[in-house]
């Protein structure tokens, strides 16, 4: 709509015929009657529209060279991950990409492909339309990568990732490589743990987090180890988002590390021995619960939230679950094999460590807000003619620092004015089992834990009141007496009813 606006012509009041010197100006009067101003309105003009040549969007594979069968699945699978995920409909998947790797490496050694979509004009048929792969990839929003090595020092290596570009279209791509020759239990095992990893990224992309629940899917015989890492972009932040896991086992050192971080920043690094002090040996559930109670308890203190919590209980508990089985009698074993099934855990070895991220306070950069927890078991045996010892010993330590009802994420607004909380708690276990030959001597349970906590209350970044306390507790059995009072024929089963207590809460109280 268009306004104008026009000045008002006046008229003299006085109608007399004589006129005025030139040079005088004329005496006006606005009648209040008439308006100041004339307002003139206009019909819009239409400005033309701007042509837009209708177009189509349209997926196409980069290299369709590939003809065998699992090949042209794997690029099926490829333009459906593509179509599956446009116009914000579905999240990516993995998982049918992955499913093809196994039949993939009995065809070829190496595949590489790329689908991208293209804005087609209308004008053009979509079969007579030739794409251009050469233009830039723009920007990267979800990737995988994936390495796995066989016991017989083969290497496989696995990479996916999705682009946009600035159009708003898609790139995505997938490579599948392998270093060296792999036999047919290699390709079974290789399925089994892709399907497993396939699955665990999809739910990453659904919901930021995934969990091993278990390594039953690994077969150690072909599998040595592999490392698989998740990232997502963050557009809040202008940053990726990443969940990764690394698995090994040194067969020399006859051990098996997990390395495992989520997108909080938590840090898991577990390294377990293969074999146990007695393989005949049961892990009760109550001694699995109370790592996993401890687990959550360090949790707790460092106000992690619950997606954390459960990363860090799953990774542990996916390397010691497998030994889980129900107490038996175990038959066929000496009196020496009974005897130290009884006196062991049921865990192999082990150390684990639990890491938090580290948030300073930016008024006072070295004071932090972080949790770290340690746990480890450790067993010596020690033969000299007939008489062994075995001593078995346990223990963790837990520090963690804080600010006083001011979660981690708020420190920026903490101001001056706060309590900084330092606490660090440690507790051991010793079981000591004496055997003279096949028959037990004597067997020791000594138990020990420590806390101690302190408060700093702070005015304007200065110290102002400190408060330190600490707590401790110590506890000795020997069961000499007992164990000829309870069985002297089956000495095992006394072994086992005593220890009960101490595998059920292996550590002394102070949570």
């Amino acid at each position: 709509m268009e306004i104008s606006l026009s000045p008002l012509e006046f008229t003299p009041r006085n109608n007399s015929t004589s006129v005025a010197p030139a040079t005088a100006a004329p005496s006006l009067e606005v009648r209040g009657d008439v308006p100041a101003v004339v307002v003139t309105i206009t019909p819009p003009v239409e400005t033309p529209a701007v042509y837009s040549e209708p177009v189509t969007v349209v997926s196409y594979l980069r290299d369709k060279s590939h003809t065998g069968t699992a090949a042209q699945a794997t690029n099926q699978a490829l333009l459906g991950s593509l179509a599956q995920i446009k116009n914000g409909k579905a999240p990516v998947a993995v998982s049918h990409l992955f499913s093809q790797v196994a039949a993939l490496g009995r065809e070829t050694g190496e595949y590489r492909n790329e689908v991208r979509e293209f804005r087609v004009p209308s004008r053009v048929a979509v079969d007579k339309f030739t794409p251009d792969f050469t233009a830039a990839k723009g920007k990267r929003m979800e990737s995988v990568f994936l390495s796995l090595r066989t016991r017989d020092g083969d290497n496989i290596h696995i990479q996916f990732g999705r682009n946009t570009i600035r159009d708003g279209t898609s790139v995505m791509t997938f490579s599948f490589e392998v270093e060296g020759e792999l036999s047919e239990g290699e390709h079974q095992a290789l399925a089994a743990l892709m399907e497993k990893l396939g699955a665990m990224g999809d739910e990453f992309f659904r919901s930021d987090t995934t969990e091993l629940r278990g390594l039953k899917e690994l077969d150690r015989d072909f599998i040595a180890g592999f490392s698989f890492k998740l990232q997502r972009y963050n557009p809040a932040t202008d940053s990726y988002v990443e969940h990764s896991y690394e698995y090994r086992v040194d067969e020399v050192a006859q051990t098996q590390t997990l390395r495992a971080g989520d997108v909080n920043g938590y840090q898991v690094d577990i390294t377990t021995q293969l074999s146990r002090l007695a393989d005949q040996a049961s892990l009760e559930a109550g001694l699995l619960q109370a790592y996993l109670d401890l687990i959550a308890h360090a949790a707790d203190k460092s106000s992690a939230p619950n997606a954390s919590t459960r990363f860090m209980l799953d990774a542990f508990s996916s390397l010691f679950d497998g030994y889980l089985t129900l107490a038996t009698e175990k038959a066929g074993l000496t009196l020496t094999q009974a005897n130290l099934a009884a006196f062991d855990s049921g865990m192999p070895d082990f150390s684990a460590s639990f890491r938090s991220p580290v948030y300073h306070n930016p008024g006072f950069y070295s004071q932090i807000a972080a949790m770290s927890l340690t746990m480890e078991q450790q067993t010596r045996r020690e033969q000299t003619g007939e008489n062994q010892l075995v001593k078995q010993q346990t223990g963790y330590q837990l520090s963690y620092s804080k600010f006083a009802n001011i979660p981690n994420q708020a420190l920026d607004m903490l101001g001056g004015f706060y309590t900084y909380i330092q606490e660090r708690e440690s507790a051991e276990t010793n079981r000591i089992l004496s055997m003279t030959g096949d028959r037990v001597n004597n067997l020791w349970v000594e138990q020990e834990a420590d806390r101690e906590t302190t408060r700093l209350r702070f005015e304007n970044y200065k110290l102002v009141d400190k408060e330190a306390y600490s707590y401790g507790d110590r506890q000795l059995e020997e069961y000499a007496e007992l164990l000829k009072k309870l069985n002297a024929n089956n000495q095992h089963s006394a072994v086992h009813e005593l220890l009960m207590a101490s595998k059920g809460n292996i550590f002394l109280n102070l949570m």
